[in-house]
């Protein structure tokens, strides 16, 4: 009866999948560096169908006063993880919103359990509310692969099965890695994650790993864990990525930033968002802080920082990524901290806006056309109230998201998350 009762009370806010009309934007297309003053952009279903100067309703569409405003696409996060429950389950419905809450309308999940595929499809139907989910495998690690063979094995088995990727995780053996990449690779499958000991940077960028996640490589080709990193050590990493065709890099500084260097526990326990978590898993990173800043490594972030400041500024593929929900790593708001810790590491706003939406689409460009605000594309879209160019906090002004066509207003939105917070007290 409990699962009943959540699904009709789910439905009661879910928006309809009625056609949907922006009037007078500054649409931000992130095609190229087109900026439309002015504009009216038509969605009906999950596409934008029109885009023009001007844009008539018609009976039956919403229509979003979008004057003095500016709408972007919808924010991604390519390192995210789901939860793994059946799609009635509150925690499982909850952490899906939290993505959207905070403008993330597309989520590469980085551990997969079949749950996830239910999710998927609760989403598309519209029966859950949530971003575009992209899921992968189950993690490929020292414990999960037990040879070569078995390596081999598992891959075909989860291309078969439908992931859109691999995970790779610590501990595979170079022999177990160079088969699994080369099976992968066969098969049009993209493997990311972390780099294995084993292995080691430039092998992962040797067999193109899709994505490098995290800058733990990179410090580790330069042994940059335990000093200060010089000017050459930085020319070592750029130069090493330079050389070869390039991965996708999805940094999850902010985290990792967290983890290893540890931070203001104070000011972390009070962040806003902290109370859309459950109090025992806020519990538990109250003790993981303060066992961290017992011993934080006090070079790790400054070095992480440092890495991603020159691989950019080296032109590399950059995608965002928080690895929520973690350590003070709330889904969704996860990627307004890694904003803020781009900014931080001398990323311009601009930029930090290709990041976090065009590069996504153009990562995933295989599987569908969004990223863009453009005629055919996805329609996934944060309305903002100032604009992200001149500043990327104003990525967080949000008056609404719209994911897969469906439109979460800032009434709706702090309704919901209202609810939450008062679920978790």
């Amino acid at each position: 009866m409990r699962i009943i009762a959540l699904l009709l009370f789910f439905a009661g806010w879910l928006p309809a999948n009625a056609a949907t009309v922006f009037k007078s934007a500054t649409v931000i297309t992130m095609d190229g560096d087109s900026v439309l003053a002015n504009t009216d952009v038509r969605v009906d279903g999950d596409r934008i169908i029109m885009i023009a100067s001007s844009i008539e309703p018609i009976d039956g569409e919403t229509v979003v006063d979008a004057r003095g405003k500016y709408l972007i696409p919808g924010l991604a996060e390519l390192h995210g993880h789901l939860p793994t429950g059946a799609p009635e389950n509150e925690i499982v419905q909850q952490t899906l919103f939290l993505y959207l809450a905070g403008g993330v309308t597309t989520v590469r999940g980085m551990l997969g359990h079949p749950a996830q595929f239910e999710a998927r499809e609760a989403i598309k139907q519209g029966q859950i509310a949530g971003p575009t989910l992209y899921l992968a495998a189950p993690s490929l690690n020292g414990n999960s692969v037990s040879s070569v063979a078995d390596g081999i094995a598992k891959v075909k088995r989860y291309h078969a099965d439908g992931w859109d990727l691999l995970k790779i995780h610590p501990g595979l053996t170079r022999d177990e890695y160079d088969a699994i990449a080369a099976t992968a690779n066969s098969l049009g499958l993209p493997f990311g994650g972390h780099v294995p000991a084993d292995v080691g940077i430039k092998r992962a960028l040797e067999v193109k790993q899709t994505s490098i996640d995290h800058i733990d490589g990179f410090l580790e080709y330069v042994d940059g864990g335990t000093r200060v990193l010089t000017d050459n050590d930085l020319k070592r990493i750029v130069d090493l990525y330079s050389s070869h065709e390039p991965s996708w890099l999805v940094p999850t500084q902010a985290l990792f930033g967290i983890l290893i260097s540890g931070g203001d526990a104070e000011a972390l326990q009070a962040r806003e968002e902290n109370k859309y978590m459950t109090p025992s898993v806020r519990a538990n990173w109250a003790r993981r802080i303060a066992s961290i800043n017992q011993n934080p490594n006090i070079y790790a972030h400054q070095n992480r920082q440092k890495v991603l400041k020159a691989l950019h500024d080296e032109g590399a593929r950059i995608a965002m990524g928080s690895d929520a929900p973690q350590l003070y790593s709330v889904p969704g708001f996860s990627i307004w901290r890694e904003v803020e810790t781009m900014l931080d590491a001398g990323i311009s706003s601009s930029d930090i806006l290709a990041i976090a939406t065009r590069n996504a689409g153009d990562y995933f460009a295989d599987k569908d056309q969004f990223g863009r605000i453009v005629e055919g594309a996805r329609a996934d879209l944060v309305l903002l109230d100032a604009d992200p160019r001149v500043d990327a906090t104003n990525l967080f002004k949000q008056s609404g998201v719209m994911a897969g066509g469906l439109w979460y207003s800032r009434a709706d939105i702090d309704k919901r998350l209202a609810e939450i917070a008062t679920t978790n007290k």
